[in-house]
C-alpha cells in the first residue's frame, strides 16, 4: 500500500475514532511532559538537599519574588477557569460561549505571558547565582513554553469555532486543548509551591 493510499484511508476514519486517537496522543504528550516535570521538581529538591558547600544559596544570593510566582499561577488559573466555561457551554449546545470563554481565557493568558516577561526582566538572579537559582530559571522558562503553547492551541480553537467547525457533536478537539490547558495550570500551582521550599 502506497503512503498515498494509507494517508487517504487514514482520512476517511469514523470521526470517534479519529478523536479517541487524538485524544491519545494529547495524553501521551502530557505524560512525557509530566516526566521532565516531575524531574525538575526532584532536580530542585535534590540540589536543595544535597546543598555542595553551600551552593544552593551562596552567602548574599537573592532569590524570585514569590508574589510574583503566585501572581502568574493565579493568573494561569483564572485563565483556566474561563476556558472551562467555554467548553462546558459547547457541550450544552452554545457555540458563542466558548467562543467567549476561550477568547478571555486567551486574554488572560496573554497577562500571564506579559507577566512572566516582566519577571523574566526583574528578577535579581542569574544562572550563576547558584543552584536555586539556576533550577528556578529553568522551569520559569519551561512554565513560558507552556503558556505559549496553550496560546497557539487557544487560538486555534477559537479560530475554529469562529468559523463554525465546532458544535455540540464535535467537539473533540476543545476537550484534547482542555486537557493541555488544565495540565499547565496544574503545573504553574505546583511550581509556585516551590517557593515556600526555597531555605
Amino acid at each position: 500500500m502506497s503512503t498515498v493510499e494509507h494517508a487517504e484511508q487514514s482520512h476517511h476514519l469514523p470521526p470517534a475514532k479519529v478523536a479517541s486517537q487524538q485524544r491519545r496522543a494529547v495524553l501521551f504528550f502530557i505524560l512525557a511532559d509530566a516526566v521532565f516535570f516531575a524531574s525538575m521538581l526532584f532536580t530542585y529538591f535534590y540540589l536543595r538537599s544535597l546543598n555542595v558547600n553551600g551552593g544552593w544559596l551562596p552567602d548574599g544570593a537573592k532569590t524570585a519574588d514569590a508574589w510574583l510566582v503566585w501572581l502568574i499561577a493565579g493568573v494561569v488559573v483564572v485563565s483556566a477557569l474561563a476556558y472551562r466555561s467555554g467548553e462546558m457551554g459547547i457541550r450544552s449546545g452554545s457555540t458563542a460561549r466558548l467562543q467567549t470563554g476561550t477568547l478571555l481565557g486567551l486574554l488572560v493568558m496573554v497577562a500571564a505571558v506579559a507577566l512572566s516577561i516582566y519577571q523574566f526582566a526583574t528578577w535579581p538572579i542569574l544562572m550563576s547565582d547558584g543552584s536555586y537559582a539556576s533550577i528556578f530559571i529553568v522551569m520559569a522558562w519551561v512554565q513560558f513554553v507552556h503558556l505559549l503553547i496553550v496560546l497557539f492551541v487557544g487560538i486555534g480553537i477559537w479560530n475554529r469555532a469562529g468559523r463554525g467547525l465546532i458544535d455540540q457533536h464535535n467537539d473533540a478537539h476543545v476537550t484534547v486543548v482542555g486537557y493541555w490547558w488544565y495540565w499547565v495550570t496544574l503545573t504553574a500551582v505546583l511550581g509556585a509551591l516551590l517557593t515556600f521550599f526555597v531555605r
